[in-house]
């Protein structure tokens, strides 16, 4: 998967991450923080994303969430969501957003606990163990509304284009491990009707990801394993002639 993306190095990301998600910045407690890669995938889609979930490809293990909701405190709708791999809100919280408003937030994994915090509301869950190596960050935007999630160390910021029929955008962070922490700032902005629901949102989906051989490796062991039923056969062949 990763060879049909341009790999950026961590280091140099805030300032190639010019298209699509323009500003994502990244602080990553663990020691892996200086391997760790992030590729814009500008031109990706749900429909792409979803690909590498039924084939195998990423595993979310959990995703932290931002949404308009009812931008309330009525419980019809949650603003704030740690949620599980089939999209269930293990914890949740009302929000209000200010329209151009700006809050810090944090993404916390220690590798059991998950602590999520954005303005002030906090977030817990220990329902989460599992080892994780990729981060999908994807913002979700109308057309007369922007996400703007900025890091700490990348920049980057999504905003809609003409060209961008779905408004959808991802960032993909890879070789990293628990623990983790995310730090920056997100706000929504619109005019006009305010977005509802999940079509003014972000996630931050953590997980990891299961590389796919390259079809020279698939071919090479093709011809291993038929090397060694052969290899067997004669064996066998040997074996039965002198009984």
């Amino acid at each position: 998967m990763n060879s049909i993306y341009s790999k950026i190095s961590f280091r140099t990301a805030g300032v190639a991450l010019g298209v699509g998600l323009a500003t994502v910045g990244l602080s990553l407690v663990s020691g892996v923080a200086s391997a760790a890669t992030v590729t814009s995938l500008p031109d990706f889609t749900d429909d792409q994303f979803d690909g590498l979930i039924n084939s195998g490809e990423f595993t979310e293990v959990f995703v932290a969430e931002g949404r308009i909701g009812n931008n309330s405190l009525n419980q019809a709708e949650r603003e704030l969501g740690i949620n599980d791999k089939a999209g269930t809100p293990v914890q949740s919280a009302q929000f209000v957003w200010g329209n151009g408003t700006v809050y810090d937030f944090t993404l916390e994994y220690t590798g059991s606990t998950v602590n999520y915090n954005v303005g002030g509301t906090i977030l817990s869950s220990t329902a989460f163990t599992e080892p994780i190596d990729t981060i999908y960050i994807r913002t979700k935007e109308t057309a007369n509304s922007n996400v703007r999630l900025n890091l700490d160390s990348l920049n980057t910021f999504s905003a809609p284009s003409d060209n961008d029929s779905d408004d959808v955008d991802y960032v993909l962070i890879e070789d990293i491990s628990a623990p983790f922490t995310l730090t920056g700032t997100v706000s929504f902005d619109w005019t006009g009707d305010q977005p509802t629901r999940s079509n003014l949102a972000y996630q931050i989906k953590v997980g990891t990801s299961e590389p796919v051989p390259e079809p020279l490796t698939i071919l090479g062991s093709g011809v291993a394993l038929g090397f060694g039923a052969l290899l067997k056969k004669e064996s066998s062949r040997k074996q039965n002639k002198v009984k």
